[in-house]
């Protein structure tokens, strides 16, 4: 009965798209691992570095890499940038990644996560975190009273 009903959505509203909510044990057991159809979009972590989820999400055989990409033009120059020593080269390096990967497309990036947050005066050594690690960032400040 239930596929009738979306067979027959799909045919009043083509463009419909459906969703299906996973617990994060069914989520790691299979989209995480590569065992899915079609379009999935999962939920990623802030970076402070680039290297990280943009080598996950582009280069072959990574569990990120949900979009199946297999560019060597995006796999060379970030393999690149992972060997470069030289700040400003290496900046340049991303930047050619970035254009690439505008140019190509394989992702359709739906938001761009913005953090503000305040303290007290008083609280030192500490900033906004941008993952998921709460406990080292509170670790490490101190208060001066």
């Amino acid at each position: 009965m239930r596929s009738f009903h979306k067979r027959r959505l799909h045919f009043i509203f083509p463009w419909l798209i459906f969703f299906v909510l996973y617990s994060d044990g069914a989520y790691t057991a299979t989209t995480v691992q590569g065992k899915y159809e079609g379009m999935v979009y999962g939920p990623s972590t802030g970076a402070r570095d680039p290297d990280g989820p943009s080598y996950r999400m582009y280069v072959p055989d990574q569990a990120l890499n949900r979009g199946y990409v297999n560019d060597p033009t995006l796999t060379a120059l970030l393999k690149e940038q992972r060997r470069t020593k030289d700040l400003e080269a290496r900046k340049q390096l991303i930047a050619a990644f970035q254009r690439y990967v505008a140019e190509q497309q394989y992702y359709v990036y739906t938001i761009s996560a913005m953090m503000t947050g305040s303290w007290q005066p008083y609280v030192k050594n500490y900033a906004p975190n941008q993952t998921f690690d709460y406990g080292s960032r509170v670790a490490a400040l101190w208060l001066n009273r």
